[in-house]
């Protein structure tokens, strides 16, 4: 299954080209690296993945049209997004579980998310994707206790 399809996805600001247009198709379990430098695009592509930015061509996510969605359905599909910035950095004294968890709370109630910060819901499933990025022994740290990359 394809977790994302671009085709000519470009961004212009005013008259200044900031994305070139690109097509991109990326599978669902995935992995994939975006690197450039300063002022590539590299945000503004992810911002147009993230469906915070509407893009000239076509964006797929999960073979859906966000753009053709109802409000509602569109905040649903972008439920389905996560994202970890490295600036600004995560509080140094949060466990690496909660922060991992965090990626959650779109797809959570309130009462569930307040819950998760006393006794972490689904502790197994953050356990297992920290496992698939080389990192289990890491939960129980702090987040200041990692390097950048981590």
């Amino acid at each position: 299954m394809i977790a994302v399809a671009l085709h000519g996805a470009g961004l212009r600001l005013g008259e200044h080209r900031i994305l070139q247009p690109l097509d991109l198709t990326i599978a669902v379990g995935e992995c994939v690296a975006v690197i450039g430098p300063s002022g590539a695009g590299k945000t503004s592509l992810l911002r147009v993945i993230g469906t915070e930015l509407r893009s000239e061509g076509a964006v797929a996510l999960w073979q859906q049209d966000p753009w053709a969605l109802t409000s509602r359905a569109r905040q649903r599909l972008r439920s389905r997004i996560g994202r970890v910035w490295q600036q600004p950095p995560l509080p140094a004294s949060q466990l690496v579980l909660t922060a991992v968890l965090a990626g959650r709370l779109g797809q959570w109630s309130l009462v569930r998310s307040l819950y998760s910060l006393l006794r972490p819901y689904d502790a197994a499933g953050a356990k297992a994707e920290l496992a698939r990025l080389g990192i289990a022994d890491k939960w129980q740290q702090r987040c200041g206790e990692l390097s950048g990359g981590q």
